[in-house]
C-alpha cells in the first residue's frame, strides 16, 4: 500500500513531513490503520522517529484514540515518544489525548521510568509526574523506581529533585546492583547538589556498609560497569524501528 501512512515507515527511506501532512489532510481515516506486523499506528511510528510536533498534532486531531492504542508489545505511543527524546510539547499532546498513558506499564515500568532512563528534559519529567505522581513509587522487577534510572543516567539535578519531592521514600529502596539511590548517585558521579538531595531524603543510607566504598569509588563505576558488564540496559519501547528521517 504505497500511498498509506504506514507504508511511509514500513517501506524504509526518508519521510518528508510535508508529504505526510498532506496525506493526513487528504484522508484522515488512514490514521486509524494498524501495521499487522507490529501493532503500530502511524502515531506510534512517528513518536519513535523524531516526533515532529506538527505531525503528532495532525495525527491526534485526525484520530485521537491512537494515543490509547497498544502495539503488540503493549506500548502506547507515549512510550516511544519519551524513549526517543520527544519534545515536552509532544509529550503534553499525548497526555492530553490520553491522560491514563502515564499509568501504563510495560515490563513493570511506567513512561516515567523510560523518560528518566533517556535523560528527559525537566519539563517532560514534570508533565509525567503531574499526570500521575504515583509513578515515582512504582518499582520494576529489579526494584528500580524512576529515581534509580535517573541517577544511573546522570539526570539533571532538577529532575532528581522533582522525583524526590514526589516520593522521598524511593531514596530508601534498593535497585540496580542492590544499591540505594545514594550509592548510585555517588558511583555515577552525580552533581554535588544531587548527592546532597538524595542523602538528605534518607540519611540512614550513610549507615549502610557499602557506602564507604561507594564514596571512595565516586565516579568510577562507568569504567567498572563496562568491564563487569553490569551496566544496566535502558528500558526501551520494543517493536519500533528507528532510522527514518522526518
Amino acid at each position: 500500500m504505497p500511498n498509506t501512512l504506514l507504508a511511509m515507515f514500513t517501506s524504509g527511506g526518508p519521510i518528508k513531513s510535508a508529504v505526510m501532512l498532506d496525506a493526513i489532510r487528504r484522508d484522515p481515516g488512514v490514521c486509524e490503520s494498524v501495521d499487522a506486523a507490529t501493532g503500530n499506528t502511524a502515531l506510534h511510528f512517528t513518536c519513535c522517529n523524531g516526533a515532529p510536533e506538527p505531525i503528532v498534532r495532525a495525527l491526534l486531531e485526525a484520530y485521537p484514540a491512537a494515543a490509547k492504542v497498544r502495539d503488540l508489545d503493549g506500548n502506547v505511543p507515549l512510550f516511544g515518544a519519551v524513549s526517543c527524546g520527544a519534545e515536552p510539547a509532544v509529550v503534553k499532546l499525548l497526555l492530553d489525548a490520553h491522560p491514563g498513558a502515564a499509568r501504563e506499564l510495560v515490563g513493570g515500568r511506567t513512561p516515567l521510568h523510560y523518560a528518566c532512563c533517556h535523560q528527559c528534559a525537566p519539563e517532560t519529567a514534570r508533565l509525567l509526574v503531574d499526570a500521575w505522581p504515583g509513578a515515582c513509587g512504582v518499582r520494576d522487577a529489579d526494584g528500580n523506581a524512576p529515581l534509580h534510572f535517573a541517577l544511573v543516567r546522570s539526570a539533571r539535578a532538577d529532575v532528581v529533585a522533582l522525583l524526590i519531592a514526589a516520593n522521598p521514600g524511593a531514596c530508601a529502596t534498593r535497585g540496580f546492583m542492590g544499591r540505594l539511590p545514594l550509592s548510585l548517585a555517588l558511583l555515577y558521579e552525580a552533581a554535588p547538589e544531587t548527592v546532597d538531595a538524595v542523602r538528605d531524603a534518607y540519611p540512614d543510607a550513610m549507615r549502610n556498609e557499602e557506602i564507604v566504598a561507594d564514596y571512595r569509588n565516586h565516579g568510577k563505576l562507568a569504567d567498572y560497569a563496562h568491564c563487569a558488564k553490569c551496566e544496566p540496559e535502558p528500558p526501551r519501547a520494543s517493536g519500533w524501528e528507528r532510522g527514518h528521517h522526518m
